[in-house]
């Protein structure tokens, strides 16, 4: 974007495919806004569902849908990422348009799995397919506005929900999921006009065909990276469920400070995230976003922990300066995983290396809730402290793991393409 950018263009890509590819994030996730608002609430009101089942059943299809990354990723390499992607967005609107039919405990896990499955299996090609249409120097900026998009719908969609939470009938409930329905049918759309990528590149001959790297389950160092990467992104587990148990069980601020805190994140992520993730188009700008992020994550934990003592109007002060801390860290972490996720693949298996990544990330996340909620109700002070220390762990190795598994990459002797003929 030019210095003479204002408004709502300083928070769009240039024009083209990456703007449109932008625009489909935007539109989803004001459809999932709309129904992750009140999707607690349809589950255990409308459905019948009690909450013990409902955490059941999301925690089945959060283990499940990581199995599908990786081999959806190769069908992107192999078919087209758009194709695949397109696909994805398909299963999902026909998915949630199940939850209208679901009236018990079997028939809402089917739903969810298959919601989750689908998710899964977007997230890779998604990242593959914008591979393909940004340039390799322009990779992180694009994820970033896209990020931006994310949080603009999301912060749309929930607004828009009120109305039908405030309804409280089974119509309104019944709105919400026609919504998200409709936000999937209108991502189609666009992903359907959009360029094709069509299936990876056939081999080039041996003179002008560059190093390839082994397969991406095999690479330890690219998933070790992926691993530390989900590690930082437990912030989001710190944000939704840390905060809120910390002001209501050990602070003398107010329980509504909670619905000030959210918005003030997300405001500032809309506001900072392309700044945040200047310099991460390179692995080693990555790996110093890394490491910043891990300071920043520690620095949040600690200036929370301060809060257990201090009166309401302080608290929730230093509380939103630990909020600001605490996105300042989500910001560089995005930033970090995007530039060495994006600078590590395999450019003739990206969708196969993306996924692996996704992989990667979504099993070191997966504990995080528990982690969390753990340390911050029962260790208190010295839980956020070993916290933070997790944080600034994984930031600091983030850097020099990553410029280890570039040089690797770069010097490790050729290996056969999967798509090459070999006449010998």
């Amino acid at each position: 974007m030019s210095s003479t950018s204002s408004g709502a263009a300083a928070l769009l890509p240039p024009r083209g495919p990456l703007r449109a590819y932008a625009l489909t994030t935007l539109v989803d996730w004001i459809g999932n806004g709309l129904f992750h608002t009140g999707a607690a609430l349809f589950f255990t009101r409308i459905v019948g569902l009690g909450a013990t089942q409902v955490g059941l059943g999301l925690t089945v299809a959060a283990l499940l849908g990581p199995a599908v990354t990786v081999p959806a990723g190769k069908l992107g390499d192999r078919f087209g990422h758009r194709r695949v992607y397109l696909a994805t967005v398909v299963v999902r609107a026909v998915a949630f348009a199940g939850y209208l039919f679901v009236d018990g405990f079997a028939g809402f896990l089917a739903v969810v799995c298959a919601i989750a499955l689908a998710e899964s299996a977007s997230r890779p090609v998604r990242g593959a397919y914008l591979a393909r249409i940004a340039d390799s120097s322009a990779l992180v900026a694009a994820s970033a506005y896209t990020r931006v998009m994310l949080n603009i719908g999301f912060s749309l969609g929930s607004l828009g929900a009120g109305a039908a939470l405030a309804a409280d009938s089974r119509t309104g409930y019944t709105v919400l999921v026609l919504g998200n329905c409709a936000s999937y049918a209108v991502v189609a759309a666009i992903v359907a006009r959009m360029p094709d990528d069509g299936p990876r590149p056939a081999a080039l001959p041996d003179a002008r065909r560059p190093a390839h790297r082994r397969a991406a389950l095999r690479d330890r160092r690219f998933l070790a990276l992926a691993a530390l990467s989900g590690l930082l992104y437990i912030n989001a587990d710190v944000l939704s469920l840390g905060v809120p148990l910390w002001i209501s069980t050990h602070t003398h601020a107010p329980t509504w400070s909670v619905a000030v805190l959210m918005p003030l994140n997300t405001a500032l992520a809309i506001l900072f995230q392309v700044r945040a993730a200047r310099g991460s188009d390179t692995v080693a700008g990555a790996g110093v976003a890394g490491r910043r992020a891990g300071w920043a994550l520690l620095a949040a934990c600690a200036v929370t922990a301060t809060t257990a003592g201090l009166p309401p109007v302080a608290a929730v002060l230093v509380l939103a300066v630990g909020v600001a801390l605490l996105t300042a860290g989500e910001l560089l972490s995005s930033a970090s995983g995007w530039g060495v996720s994006y600078g590590l693949a395999d450019p003739h298996r990206q969708g196969e290396f993306l996924g692996a990544w996704s992989l990667g990330s979504d099993l070191a996340r997966a504990g995080g809730p528990l982690l969390v909620a753990g340390l911050v109700t029962h260790a208190g002070v010295a839980g956020w402290l070993l916290l933070g220390t997790l944080f600034l762990v994984a930031g600091t190795v983030t850097g020099p793991l990553a410029a280890r598994a570039e040089r690797a990459a770069a010097t490790r002797p050729r290996e056969e393409c999967p798509t090459s003929a070999n006449t010998a």
